[in-house]
Protein backbone atom coordinates (compact mmCIF):
# COMPACT_ATOMS: atom_id res chain seq x y z
CA UNK A 1 0.00 0.00 0.00
CA UNK A 2 1.45 3.36 -1.04
CA UNK A 3 2.43 5.81 1.67
CA UNK A 4 2.55 9.51 0.76
CA UNK A 5 3.94 12.34 2.90
CA UNK A 6 2.56 15.77 1.95
CA UNK A 7 3.38 19.13 3.61
CA UNK A 8 0.24 21.06 4.51
CA UNK A 9 -0.40 24.61 5.69
CA UNK A 10 -3.08 23.62 8.18
CA UNK A 11 -6.38 21.83 8.60
CA UNK A 12 -10.07 22.71 8.46
CA UNK A 13 -12.08 19.81 9.84
CA UNK A 14 -15.64 20.52 10.96
CA UNK A 15 -17.47 18.23 13.39
CA UNK A 16 -20.94 17.27 12.16
CA UNK A 17 -23.69 15.41 14.04
CA UNK A 18 -24.18 11.70 13.53
CA UNK A 19 -22.32 8.41 14.00
CA UNK A 20 -19.96 6.73 11.55
CA UNK A 21 -21.68 5.10 8.56
CA UNK A 22 -20.90 1.55 9.67
CA UNK A 23 -22.88 -1.21 7.90
CA UNK A 24 -25.44 -2.72 10.26
CA UNK A 25 -23.80 -6.16 10.17
CA UNK A 26 -20.41 -4.74 11.15
CA UNK A 27 -21.90 -2.51 13.87
CA UNK A 28 -23.64 -5.56 15.32
CA UNK A 29 -20.22 -7.14 15.87
CA UNK A 30 -19.01 -4.33 18.15
CA UNK A 31 -20.10 -5.78 21.55
CA UNK A 32 -18.45 -9.14 20.86
CA UNK A 33 -15.31 -7.53 19.44
CA UNK A 34 -15.02 -5.19 22.43
CA UNK A 35 -15.47 -8.09 24.85
CA UNK A 36 -12.43 -9.74 23.26
CA UNK A 37 -10.44 -6.52 23.66
CA UNK A 38 -11.37 -6.24 27.34
CA UNK A 39 -10.42 -9.86 27.95
CA UNK A 40 -6.94 -9.22 26.56
CA UNK A 41 -6.53 -5.62 27.78
CA UNK A 42 -8.74 -5.00 30.85
CA UNK A 43 -7.48 -1.43 31.24
CA UNK A 44 -8.87 -0.38 27.85
CA UNK A 45 -11.43 2.44 27.88
CA UNK A 46 -14.24 2.69 25.36
CA UNK A 47 -14.08 6.46 24.97
CA UNK A 48 -15.20 8.65 22.11
CA UNK A 49 -13.06 9.37 19.06
CA UNK A 50 -13.49 11.12 15.74
CA UNK A 51 -13.57 9.63 12.26
CA UNK A 52 -13.17 11.68 9.09
CA UNK A 53 -14.32 11.79 5.52
CA UNK A 54 -11.61 11.53 2.88
CA UNK A 55 -9.54 14.73 3.22
CA UNK A 56 -8.80 17.03 0.31
CA UNK A 57 -5.81 19.39 0.22
CA UNK A 58 -6.69 22.68 -1.48
CA UNK A 59 -4.49 24.98 -3.53
CA UNK A 60 -3.93 26.98 -0.32
CA UNK A 61 -2.38 23.94 1.35
CA UNK A 62 -5.25 23.52 3.82
CA UNK A 63 -6.46 19.96 4.33
CA UNK A 64 -10.26 19.88 4.60
CA UNK A 65 -12.72 17.18 5.60
CA UNK A 66 -15.66 16.51 7.90
CA UNK A 67 -15.58 14.72 11.25
CA UNK A 68 -18.05 12.44 13.01
CA UNK A 69 -17.97 11.08 16.55
CA UNK A 70 -18.29 7.44 17.58
CA UNK A 71 -16.95 4.98 20.15
CA UNK A 72 -13.41 3.63 20.32
CA UNK A 73 -14.92 0.14 20.15
CA UNK A 74 -16.43 1.11 16.79
CA UNK A 75 -13.01 2.04 15.49
CA UNK A 76 -11.37 -1.17 16.75
CA UNK A 77 -14.09 -3.32 15.19
CA UNK A 78 -13.59 -1.51 11.87
CA UNK A 79 -9.80 -1.85 12.12
CA UNK A 80 -9.88 -5.50 13.09
CA UNK A 81 -12.17 -6.19 10.11
CA UNK A 82 -9.41 -4.87 7.84
CA UNK A 83 -10.74 -1.34 7.37
CA UNK A 84 -13.56 -2.14 4.89
CA UNK A 85 -14.58 0.92 2.90
CA UNK A 86 -17.20 2.90 4.85
CA UNK A 87 -16.34 6.28 3.35
CA UNK A 88 -14.23 7.23 6.36
CA UNK A 89 -10.57 7.60 7.32
CA UNK A 90 -8.85 7.10 10.65
CA UNK A 91 -7.00 10.33 11.36
CA UNK A 92 -4.64 10.92 14.28
CA UNK A 93 -2.09 13.46 15.45
CA UNK A 94 1.59 12.66 15.98
CA UNK A 95 4.63 14.54 17.22
CA UNK A 96 7.85 14.08 15.25
CA UNK A 97 10.51 14.76 17.89
CA UNK A 98 13.65 15.78 15.97
CA UNK A 99 16.93 15.86 17.86
CA UNK A 100 19.98 18.05 17.38
CA UNK A 101 21.89 15.09 15.92
CA UNK A 102 19.19 14.32 13.30
CA UNK A 103 17.28 11.46 14.89
CA UNK A 104 13.57 11.04 15.52
CA UNK A 105 12.34 9.75 18.86
CA UNK A 106 9.51 7.22 18.62
CA UNK A 107 7.54 5.54 21.36
CA UNK A 108 7.30 1.83 22.12
CA UNK A 109 3.71 1.15 23.18
CA UNK A 110 3.17 -0.41 26.59
CA UNK A 111 1.99 -4.00 27.10
CA UNK A 112 -1.35 -2.88 28.54
CA UNK A 113 -2.37 -1.08 25.32
CA UNK A 114 -4.14 -2.46 22.24
CA UNK A 115 -1.00 -1.61 20.23
CA UNK A 116 1.43 -3.29 22.61
CA UNK A 117 5.03 -3.33 21.38
CA UNK A 118 4.40 -1.27 18.28
CA UNK A 119 6.82 1.56 17.48
CA UNK A 120 5.66 4.91 16.12
CA UNK A 121 5.74 8.64 16.94
CA UNK A 122 4.02 9.81 20.15
CA UNK A 123 0.44 10.80 19.43
CA UNK A 124 -3.14 9.69 19.50
CA UNK A 125 -6.54 9.66 17.88
CA UNK A 126 -8.42 12.92 17.50
CA UNK A 127 -11.16 13.16 20.11
CA UNK A 128 -14.09 15.40 21.08
CA UNK A 129 -11.77 17.21 23.51
CA UNK A 130 -9.86 18.52 20.47
CA UNK A 131 -12.90 20.35 19.05
CA UNK A 132 -12.89 24.15 19.30
CA UNK A 133 -16.00 26.04 18.13
CA UNK A 134 -17.01 23.17 15.88
CA UNK A 135 -13.56 22.67 14.31
CA UNK A 136 -11.08 19.91 15.16
CA UNK A 137 -7.80 21.38 16.41
CA UNK A 138 -5.20 18.82 15.35
CA UNK A 139 -2.30 20.98 16.56
CA UNK A 140 -3.74 21.11 20.09
CA UNK A 141 -4.09 17.31 20.04
CA UNK A 142 -0.47 16.87 18.96
CA UNK A 143 0.91 19.21 21.64
CA UNK A 144 -1.21 17.56 24.33
CA UNK A 145 -0.14 14.04 23.33
CA UNK A 146 3.49 15.15 23.25
CA UNK A 147 3.21 16.35 26.84
CA UNK A 148 1.13 13.42 28.11
CA UNK A 149 3.27 10.68 26.60
CA UNK A 150 6.78 12.13 26.89
CA UNK A 151 6.66 15.12 29.25
CA UNK A 152 8.14 17.37 26.56
CA UNK A 153 6.66 20.84 26.02
CA UNK A 154 5.97 21.94 22.45
CA UNK A 155 6.85 25.50 23.50
CA UNK A 156 10.46 24.38 24.11
CA UNK A 157 10.92 23.34 20.47
CA UNK A 158 11.29 25.12 17.17
CA UNK A 159 8.38 24.20 14.97
CA UNK A 160 9.13 22.34 11.77
CA UNK A 161 6.72 21.47 8.95
CA UNK A 162 3.19 20.18 9.36
CA UNK A 163 2.76 16.97 7.36
CA UNK A 164 -0.09 14.72 6.29
CA UNK A 165 1.01 11.09 6.00
CA UNK A 166 -1.47 9.09 3.91
CA UNK A 167 -1.50 5.30 4.27
CA UNK A 168 -4.71 3.82 2.91
CA UNK A 169 -7.54 4.51 5.37
CA UNK A 170 -5.09 6.02 7.87
CA UNK A 171 -3.96 9.66 7.87
CA UNK A 172 -1.37 10.93 10.34
CA UNK A 173 -1.22 14.68 10.91
CA UNK A 174 2.36 15.15 12.02
CA UNK A 175 4.09 18.26 13.34
CA UNK A 176 7.89 18.29 13.44
CA UNK A 177 9.37 19.65 16.68
CA UNK A 178 13.07 20.54 16.50
CA UNK A 179 14.63 20.21 19.95
CA UNK A 180 18.11 21.53 20.73
CA UNK A 181 19.24 18.48 22.67
CA UNK A 182 20.93 15.34 21.42
CA UNK A 183 19.06 12.07 21.02
CA UNK A 184 20.82 10.65 24.06
CA UNK A 185 19.81 13.59 26.27
CA UNK A 186 16.19 13.65 25.06
CA UNK A 187 15.78 9.90 25.51
CA UNK A 188 17.11 10.20 29.06
CA UNK A 189 14.73 13.08 29.79
CA UNK A 190 11.71 11.20 28.44
CA UNK A 191 12.61 7.97 30.25
CA UNK A 192 12.87 9.86 33.53
CA UNK A 193 9.42 11.31 32.89
CA UNK A 194 8.00 7.87 32.05
CA UNK A 195 9.22 6.54 35.40
CA UNK A 196 7.17 9.26 37.15
CA UNK A 197 3.95 8.53 35.25
CA UNK A 198 1.27 6.59 37.10
CA UNK A 199 -0.62 5.54 33.95
CA UNK A 200 1.98 5.51 31.19
CA UNK A 201 1.17 4.53 27.62
CA UNK A 202 4.76 4.04 26.49
CA UNK A 203 6.97 1.21 27.65
CA UNK A 204 10.03 3.04 26.31
CA UNK A 205 11.29 5.41 23.62
CA UNK A 206 13.91 4.86 20.92
CA UNK A 207 15.99 7.31 18.89
CA UNK A 208 16.11 6.34 15.21
CA UNK A 209 17.85 7.70 12.11
CA UNK A 210 16.45 5.30 9.52
CA UNK A 211 13.91 2.55 9.02
CA UNK A 212 16.55 -0.17 9.33
CA UNK A 213 17.27 0.93 12.90
CA UNK A 214 13.53 1.11 13.54
CA UNK A 215 12.86 -2.45 12.39
CA UNK A 216 15.80 -3.70 14.43
CA UNK A 217 14.27 -2.04 17.49
CA UNK A 218 10.97 -3.92 17.15
CA UNK A 219 7.53 -3.72 15.55
CA UNK A 220 7.90 -0.52 13.51
CA UNK A 221 4.62 0.47 11.84
CA UNK A 222 4.69 1.10 8.10
CA UNK A 223 3.90 4.82 8.05
CA UNK A 224 6.57 5.45 10.71
CA UNK A 225 9.09 3.58 8.52
CA UNK A 226 8.18 5.89 5.61
CA UNK A 227 8.82 8.92 7.81
CA UNK A 228 12.26 7.54 8.73
CA UNK A 229 13.00 6.89 5.04
CA UNK A 230 12.20 10.56 4.34
CA UNK A 231 14.46 11.63 7.23
CA UNK A 232 17.37 9.57 5.91
CA UNK A 233 16.86 10.90 2.37
CA UNK A 234 16.84 14.50 3.62
CA UNK A 235 13.24 14.97 2.43
CA UNK A 236 11.38 15.29 5.71
CA UNK A 237 11.84 19.04 6.09
CA UNK A 238 11.13 20.03 2.49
Amino acid sequence: MTIEIIPIAGTEMRLLPGAWPMPEALRAEIPTAWARVMAAHPQSWDGRILGFTQPVIGADGIMRCEAYEDAFSTFLTWRNAGFPDIGMTHMFGTALIHTADNALIFGVMGPQTVNAGRIYPPGGSLEPRDVREGLVDAEACIALELDEETGLDAADARLGPLLAVFHGPRVAISRVFHFGQSAEDLVATIRANLERQEHRELADVVALKNATEGRAAGDLVDYAAAVLDALEAGQLFG
